[in-house]
């Protein structure tokens, strides 16, 4: 049984967001523990700068308790925020809508699929996951990859990143010769120095552990080391900040003693990289106000609820097949067993029971192998009590 809670950007501030965003080693240690409950047979957590998400297989215990556990094995002990719970067949629906961009605050994202992956990666690296959960997780990361190939949402690649420099090219108007700085040289602050560069601004970019000629940053950046940036801030007219550091890369007490401020400093990290103080000294925003409208049609719309549809069925079929592995072991026997007791007389019966069973054993596999995506538990016991009537077993 599938069971999944998690918060995001739709019901969920970024304070609140923010509470439940995990480290990969807390990732890994959260989901470590929570599979010791007895009934749960694997967990993944899937946390992103717009949501956080548990998903379990698990028992049938009555009712969803995943976020309970989620909130009790993070060791949260107040949480304001609202979670949005799916159980069973929702479950599978709602992994496809969102690794095929459709649950996205920004419609056709490409990161959810990688994201949706590395979930996958350490639940199965650190012995978290069953052969349910894993099935299902790669059959949503295929269906995203599918979705984004076939499906062309936009010319450009949509994100937060992409977002925050359509809103700096309309405050400013033109972004040519301007000066900024960019903590941060992960996927979403490669994109912003992409963008910034192709505009023309001369962009400064952090690196933790520096190294003269690092070839890392994208090419026409400038790589700074991370110790130093509110040198370079000082004087700069912007600044994007995009880290998945713990602690604030931006301080008031530092800032508000630069000589001249830049005009804007936008987060695009959950937990939040900067200081909210820092909204004293200018202009400040997050990644909550970087949500941005994709213009698609009603005709791709489709198209991806038909991928979604096809990758779901995709995966009942996996599941019903599963479900009837017993009974085809049954269904085997049966048969051997009447073909055995058959009119047919063999001289040696104990090395023909060998014969035929084996014999039953590679059939029947290649021939229900070959069905698996028509066979369920139902169709298998009607194929046995059918073989037992006419064999009177």
């Amino acid at each position: 049984m599938f069971f999944m809670a998690g918060v995001n950007y739709k019901n969920n501030n970024i304070s609140q967001r923010e509470k439940l965003s995990f480290t990969f080693e807390r990732i890994i240690q959260i989901s470590q523990n929570i599979c010791g409950i007895e009934g749960v047979w694997g967990c993944i957590i899937l946390s992103t700068c717009n949501r956080t998400e548990i998903y379990l297989s698990m028992e049938d215990v009555g009712e969803n308790i995943s976020d309970k556990f989620l909130l009790e094995y993070s060791k949260i002990q107040e949480f304001d925020g609202v979670f949005e719970k799916r159980e069973g067949e929702e479950v599978v629906y709602y992994i496809m809508e969102l690794a095929c961009g459709i649950k996205s605050q920004i419609m056709g994202e490409e990161q959810i699929v990688s994201q949706i992956n590395h979930a996958l990666e350490i639940s199965r690296e650190n012995g978290c996951t069953d052969s349910a959960l894993n099935t299902l997780f790669r059959i949503a990361v295929s269906a995203g990859k599918y979705a984004l190939t076939n499906v062309k949402i936009s010319n450009t690649p949509v994100s937060s990143a992409y977002a925050a420099v359509k809103f700096l090219s309309q405050k400013y108007e033109n972004l040519k010769n301007k000066k900024c700085v960019i903590i941060g040289n992960g996927k979403m602050g490669q994109i912003a120095q992409k963008l910034l560069v192709k505009k023309g601004c001369m962009v400064f970019v952090t690196l933790r552990s520096y190294k003269h000629g690092n070839n890392d940053i994208v090419k026409g950046c400038i790589a700074i080391k991370y110790k130093e940036r509110y040198n370079y801030i000082d004087g700069t007219d912007f600044v994007i900040s995009a880290t998945k550091s713990p602690h604030y890369t931006l301080t008031y007490d530092k800032f508000k003693d630069l000589i001249k401020k830049p005009d804007i400093v936008i987060d695009l990290a959950v937990p939040r990289d900067v200081e909210a103080l820092i909204s004293k000294e200018c202009e400040c925003f997050n990644i909550d106000e970087f949500g941005y409208k994709t213009e698609i049609s009603s005709e791709k719309i489709d198209i991806i609820y038909g991928i979604v549809e096809k990758f779901t069925r995709l995966f009942f079929n996996w599941e019903n097949y599963k479900m009837s592995l017993q009974s085809i072991e049954e269904l085997k026997d049966i048969i051997s067993r009447r073909i055995v007791k058959s009119e047919f007389k063999f001289a040696d019966s104990y090395k023909i029971d060998n014969v035929v069973a084996k014999t039953v054993d590679k059939t029947v596999d290649m021939l229900l192998g070959g069905m698996k995506d028509y066979i369920s538990p139902d169709i298998i016991d009607l194929c046995k009590k059918k073989v037992r009537e006419r064999a009177r077993l």
